[in-house]
């Protein structure tokens, strides 16, 4: 019986990395993120301390392998390909981000100039992917 249950809760968890099965087209090149909001905020001063700035324009939230969804419930797909992030449908198509080659989940929106600028995107457990942010 534990062994079922060792098997199907394996199961449960590749299905929900996007792993275990055949890889599709869909696939952002075979990487795949982890799941969730990644909620993007600049550093700002108040009161002689730095403290977050909210950005909501490019938050993203990864949904499934190679889809993501908005801010606003804009939907469309994207690409990691040596640590850029590229949204190539949806709202956000043609914004890239750079991607933090020691941590997976950290990206910085990168400028029509090729220049990553103060933003931070990170993976915000906290936040439901369905839900607003």
């Amino acid at each position: 019986m534990r062994l079922i249950m060792s098997v199907t809760a394996m199961a449960v968890v590749l299905a929900g990395c996007g792993g275990g099965g055949a890889e599709t087209d869909d696939e952002a090149g075979g990487a795949i993120l982890p799941l969730g909001v990644y909620a993007c905020d600049a550093p700002m001063m108040m009161g002689g301390m730095v403290v977050p700035d909210p950005q909501t324009g490019p938050m993203f939230g990864v949904t499934g392998p190679g889809r993501y969804r908005d801010y606003d419930g804009g939907t469309g797909r994207f690409e990691l390909a040596d640590h850029i992030l590229t949204m190539t449908s949806g709202p956000l198509e043609g914004t890239r981000y750079r991607q933090d080659p020691e941590m997976a989940t950290y990206f910085q929106p990168i400028d029509e100039n090729g220049e990553v600028g103060n933003i931070r995107c990170v993976l915000d457990a906290a936040k439901d992917i369905n839900g607003p942010w």
